[in-house]
């Protein structure tokens, strides 16, 4: 049985939702570098920076109860030095009218905004200044909205930055006579310290912080050790992050591979005392597949996409993700048992390619199926001891995806616009959307 106050919502981002890049002072930012070029870009979002009433109406209906959303750095620091007031005033409306409908903000700190500028004269988080940039901004903003907002989540999947592609998205270029791996530890360390810092205001304002990690659970290939170890190194790449969020330090796996590699950071006096308040009161997941490890291979890659390797024994989806709810459950488990904190899933969804029909209707039977059975490892976790406290569904209207493809929707509600046309961006209900409805109205009793 859920808990009676567990939060079932959705879960968006500011750039892939928003629009509006021109207005109220915006600026570029560093997701508008970082995409491919075959679809489409993120200009116009799904125009929710004038439409969020509406989407918000739709939210209500289905019965959420929370809603995880990002704040846009580059629509809020025009400059290094200065705040734009235009783009607090449009969050200060858009918070309201989450709180209006009885609806729980969740704002994400970090997603993949920052200003171009940052990137451009510093590098992004590769700069311990961008830090000190970043802090700031987040400190005026849990000082704005600290009476408004009970959960924060301070970076978006921050255990990304050790996955293999590019760093764009958190405002950063290798250099070429630097070692990547080198590179990646000191982004880590340069945003972990970031958010530790940040933890610590929200917890003198009287917040509580979700620290977020994405989960692609990796099972060995085969049953031979070396798989395992191989399957065990994959996931430290989310625990290197929960183990600051949860104990305050670096595992000792992973600190004592830095040094054994020759990839250990650069380090300032103090920062070991910085991490230890890193320490939040929840866990947040996004989860999405699971992967297998074979020994020196990659399970996963992040280039132009996440690619990993096929399991034989799970379906895939049509942009090549494993279907695994199991894993869902075997992750829930394995935190668990691991870090004994609550747990919010926060970002969890199905992508596909949906098909508007003449009669102004859209069957997803296949997005409710993937749904149903991950809610479903949901509550058997919780009936196995988890403490899993909320499931938000990723894209709860069809959003651009984070390579800007508008083919790949994710949501209960379809946006009527594709990569190359804009349209009306009309919102319609999609069957998902009644069936969600449903499951919310009997706190996931019946699926």
């Amino acid at each position: 049985m859920l808990r009676s106050d567990f939060l079932w919502g959705g879960a968006v981002t500011a750039h892939q939702s928003e629009g509006a890049w021109n207005e109220g002072g915006k600026v570029k930012a560093v997701c508008d570098l970082a995409i491919t070029g075959r679809f489409s870009d993120f200009k116009d979002g799904v125009d929710s920076f004038h439409r969020y009433e509406e989407d918000f109406d739709l939210f209500k209906e289905m019965g959420f109860n929370a809603y995880r959303f990002s704040f846009d750095w580059s629509r809020l620091m025009d400059t290094e030095n200065t705040f734009n007031e235009a783009g607090f005033l449009f969050y200060d409306r858009y918070i309201d009218a989450l709180l209006k409908r009885h609806i729980e903000p969740i704002p994400t700190l970090y997603h993949f905004e920052m200003p171009v500028y940052l990137h451009e004269k510093y590098n992004g988080f590769a700069s311990r200044k961008v830090v000190d940039i970043f802090v700031r901004l987040c400190q005026k903003i849990v000082a704005r909205y600290k009476d408004q907002v009970k959960y924060w989540i301070i970076f978006n999947e921050q255990n990304g930055i050790l996955q293999k592609g590019p760093k764009m998205f958190f405002g950063a270029l290798c250099p070429e006579n630097m070692d990547p791996r080198k590179f990646d530890n000191q982004i880590m360390h340069h945003t972990l310290i970031a958010h530790s810092l940040v933890n610590e205001y929200i917890h003198q304002s009287g917040g509580k912080v979700m620290g977020m990690a994405t989960i692609v659970q990796s099972y060995p290939e085969t049953c031979h050790p070396l798989d395992t170890l191989e399957s065990m190194k994959a996931q430290s790449e989310a625990f290197v992050f929960l183990d600051v969020f949860a104990r305050g330090h670096y595992n000792t796996y992973y600190y004592a591979n830095m040094i054994n590699e020759g990839t250990f950071p650069d380090m300032e006096d103090g920062d070991l005392e910085i991490l230890k308040k890193g320490k939040t009161d929840y866990l947040a997941i996004s989860y999405y597949m699971s992967t297998i490890s074979h020994y020196g291979q990659d399970s996963l890659t992040n280039v132009d996409d996440v690619v990993i390797k096929k399991n034989p024994y799970l379906e895939m989806s049509e942009f090549g993700w494993t279907i695994d709810p199991l894993g869902l459950r075997i992750t829930l488990r394995q935190l668990y048992d691991r870090y004994e904190m609550p747990i919010y899933i926060v970002e969890n969804g199905f992508g596909c390619d949906d098909v508007l029909n003449d009669d102004g209707t859209v069957h997803d039977d296949y997005r409710i199926d993937y749904l149903r059975k991950h809610i479903a490892e949901v509550k058997k976790a919780v009936e196995e001891g988890v403490d899993c406290r909320g499931y938000l569904v990723w894209g709860p209207m069809d959003i651009l995806s984070s390579r800007a493809n508008m083919n790949k929707r994710y949501g209960m509600i379809y946006v009527n616009r594709t990569n190359d046309e804009r349209r009306d961006m009309r919102r319609i209900k999609k069957d998902s959307f009644y069936w969600f409805k449903h499951v919310i109205e009997t706190n996931g009793k019946e699926l």
